[in-house]
């Protein structure tokens, strides 16, 4: 995702883009065609940082924002905050991932299962779609194989990022939420369980991205602007 990234800051057309990628694919996903494992993971990639949904636009300027000075595994926050802003199924999956963490320690691929059916029904590619983002998880080592079996735990340690990925790590559980949160929810939100987010309701106030607002019991509430 890298490449692809450095493709857009560097102001290349979408179509040079994706055939840049198509061509880096090779030998990598099998098939010819739009409908092929290739074709499948180029319409992915492409999604994520090249042509986004409407909606997502802010974000993915935010996010690039920050590619300059973000290196390391703190980027890796970026391309998460990426894909959750504009995968609906993968904001899910990992939202349930997170809550099975924090409530057990660990996930186990069928309570995963079972949660997402619930959202998305009994469709015949449920599973191998769940298992397809479970494995993009563990190829950016944010998930990792447990003791228990057909079980998965997050990082030996979440990733630290810095205040301005931390606050486009919100904006995508926002977008990906559909709707605001209490404040309280968002920095540790499920969705968010292989980082570590440092970030206050007062840096939201100064960034026009967000709308904050104070409830009566003194709590804040935050929207997208």
């Amino acid at each position: 995702m890298d490449a692809a990234v450095a493709r857009v800051m560097a102001g290349e057309v979408p179509v040079a883009t994706r055939k840049f990628l198509w061509d880096f694919l090779e030998g990598v996903e099998s098939g010819t065609t739009n409908n092929s494992n290739r074709g499948k993971t180029l319409t992915v990639l492409t999604r994520i940082w090249v042509s986004v949904p409407k909606q997502a636009e802010p974000l993915k300027h935010a996010a690039l924002k920050c590619v300059a000075s973000t290196s390391g595994q703190a980027r890796i926050g970026l391309h998460w905050a990426m894909v959750v802003g504009t995968h609906p199924f993968f904001f899910d999956v990992a939202t349930h991932v997170g809550k099975l963490i924090k409530l057990h320690g660990y996930a186990s691929r069928s309570q995963i299962k079972r949660r997402m059916m619930e959202t998305w029904g009994d469709r015949s590619t449920l599973e191998r779609t769940i298992q397809h983002v479970l494995r993009s998880m563990s190829r950016w080592g944010l998930l990792r194989i447990a003791q228990e079996h057909g079980s998965l735990i997050g990082p030996p340690q979440r990733i630290e990022v810095g205040n301005e990925v931390g606050q486009v790590l919100v904006q995508s559980v926002l977008l990906g939420h559909g709707k605001g949160l209490p404040f309280s929810h968002l920095s540790d939100h499920p969705a968010l369980f292989p980082f570590s987010v440092q970030v206050t309701a007062r840096d939201l106030m100064r960034n026009p991205a967000f709308r904050v607002q104070r409830q009566g019991d003194q709590s804040d509430f935050v929207e997208l602007a």
